[in-house]
């Protein structure tokens, strides 16, 4: 009788592996699950606000909005470059970013914010379509922007990663 438990149990094992079920599927039974994950996390929390506020300035043209969002020692990341702080970026690409992001509508499809102690971390995935310098964009691109709470409990965004 063991031996046929045991028969059932490593036939079964392997016929989950060839058909693409983790064994620890059947841990589980019939209970269901969303397949759905929620695309949006956090939202709600203060970095989350920090990082809408940061899009948005840069979207309008707002130099000024821009700035009070990154940190002066600021470190971004794109297009296989670095700018190393909020004057670097101010007085290299930031401009560049505005005007190329004046023609588009760029729409959130995913973003996730998470706070661990005094970092906080967002993700996000967004679709952007329109035109450039006469060139139609119809592009996906991946963000990754890491916020700091400062002395003073507001948030700072310190690190960008665009891809």
């Amino acid at each position: 009788m063991k031996k046929n438990n045991l028969f059932r149990l490593v036939i079964g094992l392997i016929l989950s592996v060839f058909l693409g079920q983790s064994p620890l599927a059947l841990a589980h039974g019939d209970e269901q699950h969303s397949t759905e994950p929620s695309l949006f996390i956090g939202m709600e929390l203060a970095p989350a606000k920090v990082v809408k506020a940061f899009h948005q300035a840069l979207r309008s043209g707002d130099t000024q909005g821009v700035s009070l969002a990154l940190a002066s020692d600021v470190l971004i990341y794109e297009g296989g470059k670095a700018e190393r702080s909020l004057a670097e970026y101010a007085s290299h690409h930031l401009q560049a970013d505005m005007a190329y992001l004046k023609g588009l509508t760029v729409t959130t499809k995913e973003q996730q914010v998470r706070i661990m102690g005094d970092m906080a971390i967002s993700t996000a995935i967004s679709h952007s379509k329109g035109e450039f310098k006469g060139k139609a964009v119809d592009s996906t691109g991946m963000e990754t922007l890491v916020l700091a709470k400062q002395a003073d409990g507001s948030w700072k965004i310190v690190h960008i990663h665009w891809s």
